[in-house]
């Protein structure tokens, strides 16, 4: 029986969080705080209803803590004098923590943190500006906003398109058309997807490497190692972690952010390529990444936290830009201080995290990294989990909130990295509860999945959940990816697979693909997963006896195939009781013989992958 299985591959970021960009150079100086400042309202239903009932414009102000051009933006614009008396008079303004509220973050995040949304009194859409605004222009925009309140007249300028079916049966062009909008922004020159701002985006280099092994297209060899030697760039030398991003076109100019879901990405970059190309150098810089995580992120008690800043701010005192402070050596950086971390601890990053770690742990065998991400897992279902298997954003003992799509996805591909780092079937049972929450929760009728349970409290337009693609493709991954380890050879029937279809095929309308730009790569990586051909590697032994059994399952680990599942199994299961732990590979039209010697693993998996399946067009 062949079991399809997860592949040996890390999600993140995918689920990536968006830049923190800006629109406008900031003004030199900061303008002088006058009175009592501009008010915050809360995202709660009664700021909503008291716009409705003064009629008043809603200004959405979608931020989060680690972003530069949020503070920037606070400091100027928003204690800018007439900025603030048009607001105060005319508007009702809500701030929302992006990390703390995804099902905000996702609306908003195609316009970069911070995020301004404008909308009608009763909350429809009316316009949508990405970064830092200059509060002059600000100024003026918020008088033509009131002009046009006034003359009846305020409507969303570009009403938003909504994307029309594809059916499943053109995946397999619809997966060759995402990758060829994927390939227009790549960078040659100096590697990495996009102009501008160079990222360390995890999914496009996963891609790469996909590319290459799978579809025998070597040049994308060359260019994942590429990028990731760019990537390498914005590892900080002194307390490790990878900032946010580069500016100016190059890897030169980092934006000094260090996000959870950034680190987890680049981990998984960097210890993918150790095993991709054979090259042990790139453990170190996800070595570095981890123990910044670790000694800096990381509270043993909760879970990993969310996000360092990019600057140095002390009430009282002037701020520290990012490139002054971290260009210091330790002892300089904490003689001024620790620049804010938030110390939120959330179930997606969490999961990131945690994948992340199993992925370093199968490039490097250092049991630390398994351990950490075990000791992780138990503690974000022990303060996240609920009895019914879904995973809440916050620690919840109540119950409260919306369940998010995100969370689900990062925690049930968690569960089966462990499951496939360590044989133990109780994580692939947990993985497959989350995904029995997202067929029952989450799951649209009509094909896909919404970003988060239905919201009691919301209005207007935010009544109306949305289906982003990024999660969709990690959800497609994830349900895949159970599917295969549940199934076998088709005589076990499960739900996964076809909702992973469905959810694709719903996303296909061309114009919203184009319109995800370079955020694609999750939902490609799910284009190929749901048709790639699958190469089943069973270890047979006990693992808790450790020897060769152990020494078997960490070659297995060790092997760079996308297309593999990995699995123990017991003597005289599936295989034959040959009277010692052996590897088995299968594909779906042959098995190989016994490997029993595991430095004979890679070239032996590696000449039976290349005559069993030949690289896909």
């Amino acid at each position: 029986m062949i079991r399809p299985a997860i592949a040996l591959a890390a999600l993140v970021a995918a689920l990536v969080l968006p830049a923190c960009v800006h629109r406008q150079q900031a003004p030199s100086a900061t303008v002088a705080a006058h009175g009592a400042g501009l008010q915050w309202s809360p995202w709660a239903r009664e700021s909503f209803a008291r716009a409705q009932q003064q009629e008043r414009i809603i200004l959405v102000n979608v931020v989060a803590t680690w972003c530069h051009w949020c503070h920037v933006m606070e400091e100027t614009t928003y204690e800018d004098p007439e900025v603030v008396a048009l607001l105060r008079e005319h508007f009702v303004t809500i701030r929302v923590d992006s990390d703390a509220r995804p099902d905000v973050a996702e609306r908003y995040r195609a316009w970069g943190w911070p995020a301004t949304g404008f909308l009608s009194p009763s909350a429809q859409p009316v316009l949508e500006l990405r970064g830092y605004q200059n509060p002059r222009a600000f100024a003026k925009l918020l008088r033509e906003l009131i002009d046009d309140r006034a003359r009846g007249r305020l409507v969303h300028r570009e009403p938003p398109r909504a994307p029309t079916p594809a059916g499943t049966e053109a995946i397999a062009s619809l997966r060759a058309a995402v990758t060829r909008q994927l390939d227009g922004f790549y960078e040659p020159e100096l590697g990495g997807w996009g102009r501008s701002q160079r990222y360390p985006s995890p999914a496009p280099l996963e891609h790469a490497w996909l590319r290459a092994h799978v579809h025998g297209q070597a040049m994308w060899r060359e260019r994942a190692l590429q990028t990731l030697a760019g990537m390498r760039k914005l590892v900080d030398p002194v307390w490790g972690g990878i900032y946010q991003y580069s500016v100016d076109g190059d890897w030169d100019h980092p934006h000094y952010e260090k996000i959870t879901a950034i680190q987890a990405g680049a981990i998984a970059s960097f210890a993918r390529a150790a095993r991709e190309s054979g090259e042990p150098q790139w453990l170190a810089p996800a070595e570095s990444i981890a123990r910044y995580m670790t000694t800096m992120m990381r509270d043993p008690a909760a879970g990993f936290f969310t996000s360092q800043d990019a600057d140095l701010r002390v009430p009282g005192e002037p701020a520290v830009l990012g490139a002054t402070f971290y260009a210091r050596d330790d002892a300089g950086r904490r003689a001024l201080g620790i620049p804010r971390i938030d110390r939120a601890v959330y179930a997606d990053l969490n999961g990131l995290m945690i994948e992340a770690l199993c992925e370093l742990y199968a490039a490097s065998a250092a049991p630390e990294h398994l351990e950490l991400a075990i000791a992780t897992a138990q503690t974000i279902l022990a303060s996240h989990g609920e009895d019914s298997g879904a995973v809440r954003h916050a620690a919840a003992p109540d119950g409260a909130g919306l369940l998010y799509l995100r969370d689900q996805v990062a925690m049930g591909r968690a569960l089966l990295a462990l499951y496939r780092s360590t044989g133990d079937d109780r994580w692939l049972a947990r993985a497959e509860a989350i995904g029995r929450v997202l067929l029952e929760t989450l799951q649209d009728p009509a094909g896909g999945f919404f970003a988060h349970t239905a919201d009691p409290e919301a209005v207007g337009v935010f009544a109306q959940r949305r289906k982003p693609y990024e999660e969709n493709g990690a959800a497609a991954r994830f349900l895949a990816q159970l599917h295969r380890h549940r199934d076998g050879d088709g005589s076990v029937a499960t739900p996964y697979l076809e909702a992973a279809r469905r959810a694709l095929a719903a996303l296909g309308d061309p114009a919203a693909v184009a319109a995800e730009g370079r955020i694609i790569g999750n939902y490609l990586l799910a284009l190929e997963e749901v048709t790639m051909p699958i190469v089943d590697i069973t270890v047979v032994g006990d693992l808790a006896d450790g020897g060769t059994t152990a020494a078997l399952h960490r070659a297995a680990l060790a092997l760079a195939e996308p297309r593999a599942v990995l699995e123990l199994g017991k003597p005289g299961d599936r295989y034959p009781d040959i009277g010692k732990p052996a590897i088995y590979l299968c594909t779906e039209t042959a098995c190989s013989t016994p490997i029993t010697a595991p430095q004979q693993f890679a070239a032996a998996a590696a000449a039976f992958v290349r005559d069993s399946l030949p690289p896909s067009p």
